[in-house]
């Protein structure tokens, strides 16, 4: 009796021990572990060992539901850098009641008045208005009335509402989701935290084992098929519990990308990868250069965030076990917001 309640008090102890991981979070505990792959793609290598401290991360991608709650709550609907309501009917419906209610009228029964000294303002308005309008009449099938006003409370409005709140929110620049990790209290992972979260520190290839399973994950589907709700795949599950590390949509990091980075990674402890311009602000205008034609727009070592995980159509089915390891990398210019890429956050333990 004395050795059980002796196991117990120490367990007990050992939990008292853990910190806190907030809820809808996992705990992703201390570790040393291989980062990289040497029989990967060329950005994958050298394999090298690196040291990462304690966190949490988020057990899932950002939710449509949750984003549009931030956007909301934050007052930031008219100033968020990507087009996230491409993918959320919320969103849309939340920005029409904005402008409905400034301008008094639904958007097809607006009357543009003559240019004023809110022409700015105005043409801005209008523009983000029209592009919430048009979203919302895509997403419902192109049947949608802009002459009426309270999109909001149409039943076909209410109905994609509810299908979208679980899916991985999507087109979000990384500074929006760094302004959503922020305002969450929490922050993009670095890439190093996003691949022990994947693979634990015994270096899996895939969140779930070494073996390939296209059961587990939402991925080698056409580009058509789109993500499932996240969560939708518990046997895909990472060594510390988080969901969806492979396939369902690319996700956000906090480095900067660079090709040959892990060669001086050896050893590192908490690596935050290659050096960039601070807040994902691209280099200033050269007039010497026409930036929207040539092929290096966005393909700078400095103006590239590593996003990582793949997504539902990485690759044909034959790609897709290449594409989904969790040591692939992948990268995405900072001021995009894509139709394939979400995020998940992470948070310092105290």
């Amino acid at each position: 009796m004395r050795k059980l309640l002796c196991a117990i008090a120490i367990a007990s102890l050992a939990r008292a021990e853990q910190p806190a991981v907030p809820e809808g979070m996992v705990l992703v505990p201390a570790a040393e572990f291989t980062m990289g792959a040497d029989d990967g793609a060329f950005d994958e290598a050298p394999a090298h060992r690196v040291k990462v401290s304690a966190f949490a991360i988020d057990r899932t991608e950002v939710t449509v539901a949750a984003f549009a709650e931030f956007a909301r709550r934050s007052g930031r609907l008219e100033t968020l850098e990507g087009p996230w309501f491409r993918g959320s009917a919320e969103g849309c419906a939340d920005l029409i009641a904005v402008f409905e209610k400034r301008y008094g009228a639904p958007f097809g029964a607006f009357v543009r008045p003559e240019a004023g000294g809110e022409a700015r303002r105005l043409a801005h308005d209008l523009a983000l208005w029209q592009a919430a309008v048009a979203a919302l009449r895509a997403q419902l099938g192109g049947t949608f009335d802009d002459a009426k006003p309270d999109a909001a409370s149409l039943p076909a409005v209410k109905a994609l509402v509810r299908d979208q709140a679980r899916l991985p929110v999507r087109y979000v620049t990384w500074r929006d989701a760094a302004a959503f990790a922020a305002w969450a209290g929490k922050r993009l992972p670095t890439e190093a935290e996003w691949e022990l979260a994947a693979r634990g520190a015994e270096g899996r290839r895939y969140p779930w084992g070494n073996e390939w399973d296209v059961k587990k994950c939402r991925g080698g589907l056409d580009p058509d098929a789109g993500p499932a709700p996240v969560g939708s795949f518990p046997g895909g599950a990472s060594p510390c519990g988080a969901l969806d590390m492979a396939g369902n949509v690319w996700e956000w990091t906090a480095d900067w990308y660079g090709e040959s980075q892990y060669a001086s990674d050896e050893g590192a402890v908490d690596p935050k990868g290659a050096a960039g311009l601070p807040d994902g602000e691209l280099p200033g205008p050269d007039p010497s250069v026409d930036r929207l034609r040539t092929p290096l727009q966005g393909r700078e070592s400095d103006t590239r965030k590593v996003v990582r995980g793949g997504c539902w159509a990485a690759g044909l089915p034959g790609q897709a076990a290449f594409n989904l390891r969790s040591t692939r990398r992948f990268w995405a210019n900072p001021e995009y917001g894509q139709p394939d890429v979400g995020f998940r956050c992470a948070k310092d333990l105290q």
